[in-house]
């Protein structure tokens, strides 16, 4: 089910498991073609993160068929160019994406953390804004993100948690701070991600992370953006 105007949680994997990307150079193609695949959906997209075999993306359709095209025209443009430089064919990417509309503010903000955090997840990088292929550190505010700064629409969750692009930048790092400490100390409460969007392909993250001890962090995850 798609909705217009609605932000989506989206999660393509390679088929059978396959790998999607094998060097950088192979990750801004795809980067390439999802800008292209923007142009002709006028979809936003709000989070990205690129993984070894599977990419996470938060997207707003303007139109009900706004994702497939989106998918589409990326994932069919990359596969050929990746298939075509391999000397491979076949199918590089499962035949259907998953999605699910996002139903409200409290879930945006899970699936925004939990997918900019996907790689610390998976024990490829120890620092949660040091994955250089997702939206992470453009939420923080922080250097080093490959994700193009056009290609990126920062989302109405995230624009009302404060009115200056600093602000926002510290609230996030709070939030994703504190978003860690309860993944490690195994309460997932009001962070449980979607079940059928999480992928089994990877193995859980190993590390502790200190609690903020900012008040201001606590009461957005306790009331929600824009009710501090």
């Amino acid at each position: 089910m798609v909705i217009p105007n609605v932000p989506h949680n989206v999660f393509q994997r390679g088929n059978n498991r396959r790998n999607l990307f094998s060097y950088d150079a192979d990750r801004v193609r795809l980067l390439d073609c999802l800008e292209r695949g923007v142009a002709a959906s006028g979809c936003l997209v709000h989070q990205l993160t690129l993984m070894t075999n599977h990419v996470h993306l938060i997207v707003t359709p303007p139109t009900k068929d706004g994702l497939a095209v989106l998918l589409h025209r990326s994932s069919q443009r990359y596969a050929q160019q990746r298939n075509a430089r391999r000397g491979a064919s076949g199918k590089l990417f499962e035949e259907r994406y998953h999605s699910r509309p996002i139903e409200d503010e409290k879930h945006l903000m899970t699936a925004t953390l939990y997918n900019d955090a996907n790689a610390v997840r998976a024990g490829v990088v120890a620092m949660v804004f040091d994955h250089r292929w997702s939206t992470g550190a453009l939420h923080a505010g922080l250097p080093g993100s490959r994700i193009p700064a056009t290609l990126w629409t920062p989302s109405r969750w995230y624009l009302g948690l404060a009115a200056t692009p600093d602000g926002r930048a510290t609230i996030y790092r709070d939030l994703m701070t504190t978003y860690l400490a309860k993944k490690d100390a195994g309460a997932e409460g009001d962070f449980a991600p979607d079940d059928d969007l999480v992928p089994d392909v990877e193995p859980p993250y190993k590390r502790r992370v200190e609690r903020p001890d900012r008040s201001y962090a606590r009461e957005v995850l306790r009331f929600g953006p824009g009710r501090r």
